[in-house]
């Protein structure tokens, strides 16, 4: 008797909503301007779920049915709807848990779910949006706002979509114009690169030099001295790959490349472009300091980019004591040496910083535009060198920011995300 009269509460539920969607049905010379989409029905009353069908189907949509909530998310996982019109009160999985599973599906959890409900209580409506809901239809339902709400909503999710291919392809194009415009900066600094690499190669060509001019006196002496010739041919062959690491490390650095994030040290990134600079700065007669973190600080970046970070930010600190006066003591010797120290450390859980502190001439009045494009205080400067670091450092998760010293001078820092691979502990 019970089943007897729940079925004959859903026929009279279904002839209330058939009468209700026929008043407002959709004229049929209008459907043609209908926007057609693949919509998913998911009702567990047989009369309920053929009406709504039908009358979607009449307007131009496609239409895909589910008696229930188990095979309303088979279906959806099988192939993904444009969005799902989803009764509440189904036996064995209702509405909500439909929604809610849903919402942690891949390629699902975008798709919106409009919900159908014979009851309409603030509660019902409040717990339907905080599953992920979009919106709430309550039954008995007229086929004109059914239609409209799922015309709306598609057009929102099409909007929403085309929005995210655009603001993907935005990002594509300015992370390519980062690279270009990193690239002219690194050309703009191609004399101090090379005359780097003039200095740091002159040491391992001078050792194999040395090394080859032994190796032939050993080699003419009677008997040859085999075992100390074996012993220079791998120094001859340490040196080499010196030299052939340090050629590759400076064509990484001046090739046009898209950047390619890896997991790196930052203490070791810092040691690099100390060894890198060292002629430079003793040619300036600037003390160069690192001060690395005593454990690794693992981060994932490019490290062409993040090498060109911290040379912009070294030779600006050698440009600030170049223009800075230098106090000199009674003795005549250099009270406060030029001296630019790099330091890495732990900042908290999350991120390492990297610190660039000079005793130049401070940033004076202009802190507030030093990042800025073509803002410059040099003669002949771009002003291009902080603004890119910026744009490289935001453009990696981190953040950059300068200030002056208590002493004097100015320091520049930035953070980035530490990186940890899989297993290991915070």
């Amino acid at each position: 008797m019970e089943a007897a009269g729940r079925r004959e509460q859903a026929r009279d539920e279904a002839r209330g909503e058939l009468a209700h969607a026929q008043a407002g049905r959709v004229p049929e010379h209008a459907q043609a301007e209908q926007v057609r989409g693949d919509i998913l029905v998911v009702e567990d009353t047989p009369a309920s779920l053929q009406l709504l069908s039908k009358l979607l189907t009449d307007a131009g949509y496609r239409v895909r049915e589910a008696p229930n909530g188990e095979l309303a998310l088979w279906s959806a996982q099988a192939q993904a709807p444009e969005l799902v019109l989803l009764d509440i009160r189904m036996p064995g999985i209702d509405g909500y848990e439909v929604c809610s599973r849903l919402k942690t599906m891949p390629g699902l959890d975008d798709v919106p779910v409009i919900f159908l409900s014979a009851h309409s209580d603030t509660d019902d409506k409040l717990r339907g949006f905080q599953v992920g809901g979009v919106d709430f239809i309550s039954k008995p339902f007229q086929f004109e706002e059914v239609n409209a709400r799922v015309m709306a909503h598609l057009k929102i999710r099409r909007l929403q979509r085309q929005l995210a291919a655009q603001n993907e392809q935005l990002q594509r194009e300015s992370r390519q114009r980062l690279a270009e415009i990193a690239h002219m900066n690194r050309n703009a600094s191609a004399s101090v690169y090379c005359a780097a690499l003039v200095h740091e190669l002159n040491q391992p060509l001078a050792a194999i030099m040395s090394n080859a001019e032994a190796a032939e006196l050993f080699m003419q002496m009677t008997p040859p001295a085999l075992a100390d010739v074996e012993e220079i041919l791998g120094d001859i062959k340490r040196d080499d790959r010196r030299a052939s690491e340090l050629i590759q490390r400076m064509r990484e650095l001046l090739r046009k490349s898209d950047p390619v994030a890896q997991r790196l040290d930052l203490n070791e990134a810092m040691d690099q472009v100390a060894a890198l600079l060292g002629s430079e700065a003793r040619t300036r007669r600037v003390q160069l300091r690192t001060e690395p973190a005593p454990a690794p600080l693992m981060v994932a970046a490019d490290p062409v980019q993040l090498q060109q970070i911290l040379i912009n930010l070294v030779l600006n600190g050698m440009d600030a004591m170049g223009a800075a006066p230098q106090a000199i003591g009674s003795d005549g010797a250099a009270a406060r040496p030029r001296q630019i120290t790099l330091c890495t450390r732990r900042r908290d859980d999350a991120m390492a910083e990297l610190r660039v502190s000079d005793r130049g001439c401070g940033l004076g009045a202009n802190q507030e535009r030093l990042f800025e494009s073509f803002f410059t205080t040099k003669p002949h400067g771009m002003g291009l060198g902080l603004s890119i670091a910026a744009a490289i450092v935001q453009a990696h998760g981190g953040r950059i920011w300068a200030e002056n010293n208590p002493g004097g001078g100015a320091t520049v820092a930035f953070a980035l995300p530490l990186h940890r691979s899989a297993g290991e502990a915070a």
